[in-house]
């Protein structure tokens, strides 16, 4: 699929939210899942909150919480500002697991 739509903002954070929070690990691939998001928040400039939300939780599946949280953060300033209050309820939820050096997972 991302052979096809190299560009497609939407496909890349998808499979980058998969790679990243997936119950089952052996699925799980934090580099993969961090260059995606990175690619697709490129693409969109860095507004989207849900694109945001996919790379700060590629950034905890590698290990990058800082980098995790800050991103986060940004997301939910612009999920507040879009008035996206039930994406904003789970951008503080993730966030706070972030602060505590803990990646989110599907299904938890």
């Amino acid at each position: 699929m991302l052979r096809a739509v190299p560009e497609d903002v939407g496909v890349l954070a998808q499979a980058a939210w998969a790679l990243a929070t997936c119950p089952t690990a052996s699925v799980r691939r934090g580099a993969e899942a961090v260059a995606l998001a990175e690619r697709a928040a490129r693409l969109s400039g860095g507004h989207e909150p849900s694109v945001l939300d996919a790379l700060a939780a590629a950034y905890a599946e590698a290990g990058r919480f800082p980098d995790a949280v800050r991103t986060a953060e940004r997301a939910l300033d612009l999920a507040r500002q879009q008035g996206n209050a039930q994406l904003a309820v789970g951008l503080d939820a993730r966030a706070a697991l972030y602060r505590a050096r803990t990646p989110f997972r599907e299904g938890r």
